[in-house]
């Protein structure tokens, strides 16, 4: 956390994100409806194959993209405490398929738009208790924004590796304002 890193620098940093909750929420809505066409353009034989040099299936990515989302939700909602290991839970066994897989991602979008347009705390104030300690929603949202939005950044490379153009590629635009770094792969 920078935050950390500042106080121990002692070292002025705003932790602030630099878009609002409204922002925020549109930009995963972009990254949500780009991971669905981009997880559609994956062929079912490489759902298993490992990303790149990682020992990670591209069929745990495309997951993990979506289900980011679903556990800022539920955390939210329920009010309850953000382990690590919800937000990479073994896939479910209905969830099989590359169809599967975007119409999951469809269901989360949906409920993130149904979520917000009915969440009453736009500004994001409350707190939210998570595995990296006690955090500002408006913080949290960011980083269930960002993450995703890393993660279809890789989407495209990975298609682009197997000779496939990203259907609607997003580009540098579609990720300003994010704290994403400068590489894809690290």
């Amino acid at each position: 956390m920078l935050k950390d890193v500042a106080a121990f620098l002692d070292v002025a940093f705003d932790p602030k994100p630099s878009l609002s909750p409204q922002e925020l929420i549109d930009k995963l809505d972009i990254v949500m409806s780009a991971a669905q066409r981009y997880v559609a353009q994956i062929p079912e034989a490489k759902l298993d194959d490992d990303m790149r040099d990682r020992k990670r299936p591209i069929r745990n990515l495309c997951y993990h993209i979506f289900r980011l989302v679903e556990a800022l939700m539920e955390v939210v909602a329920e009010g309850i405490y953000m382990t690590h290991a919800m937000l990479a839970p073994p896939i479910p066994p209905r969830i099989r398929t590359t169809a599967d897989l975007v119409a999951y991602g469809c269901q989360v979008q949906q409920r993130l738009r149904h979520w917000w347009a009915g969440f009453e705390d736009k500004d994001c104030a409350r707190e939210i208790d998570t595995y990296y300690g006690l955090q500002p929603l408006h913080n949290v949202l960011e980083r269930h924004t960002w993450h995703p939005a890393q993660h279809v950044r890789e989407l495209m490379l990975l298609l682009r590796d197997h000779g496939i153009e990203p259907d609607g590629p997003l580009y540098d635009a579609d990720f300003a304002g994010l704290p994403l770094p400068e590489q894809v792969w690290n």
